[in-house]
């Protein structure tokens, strides 16, 4: 899927994200560190939007793109799921940053992954918990 030569990415990479190409290449650190603040924010706004809806963490929050109505569902059991569901789909902000952490993530695993495996039939997924964010991915 992307050329990876020398912990470099192509040309088309850089485009996307609007960086300058020169010989070097674009870094797949530049974009591993993009998802990174990326998730930590996203995190973030998570937790004051929960904090001002008294959601409570812990029990951590496992957040999932749900293809099948095109939003975020909430996985498993946590006693405020359909709430959490209704206040993330509510804000657009939320769901547009949702997507664009899972392709930063889908870029950074296949990248890893070239020639090595595939990530078919796995999903994007991102925990939240109290001690922070973490994206993860399950089959």
């Amino acid at each position: 899927m992307v050329a990876l030569k020398d912990n470099r990415l192509d040309e088309g990479l850089a485009r996307i994200f609007g960086i300058a190409t020169d010989q070097a290449g674009v870094q797949l650190e530049a974009i591993r560190s993009k998802a990174a603040a990326n998730l930590a924010a996203y995190g973030k706004l998570i937790a004051e939007m929960f904090d001002k809806q008294s959601v409570p963490v812990p029990p951590p929050v496992h957040l999932q793109w749900w293809p099948e109505g095109s939003r975020i569902q909430v996985v498993g059991s946590h006693p405020d799921r359909e709430r959490i569901e209704v206040l993330l789909n509510g804000d657009g902000e939320m769901v547009e940053e949702f997507k664009e952490l899972e392709l930063l993530h889908e870029i950074v695993r296949n990248t890893e992954l070239a020639g090595e495996g595939t990530t078919q039939g796995q999903h994007f997924n991102i925990g939240i918990t109290s001690t922070g964010p973490l994206a993860f991915y399950t089959e």
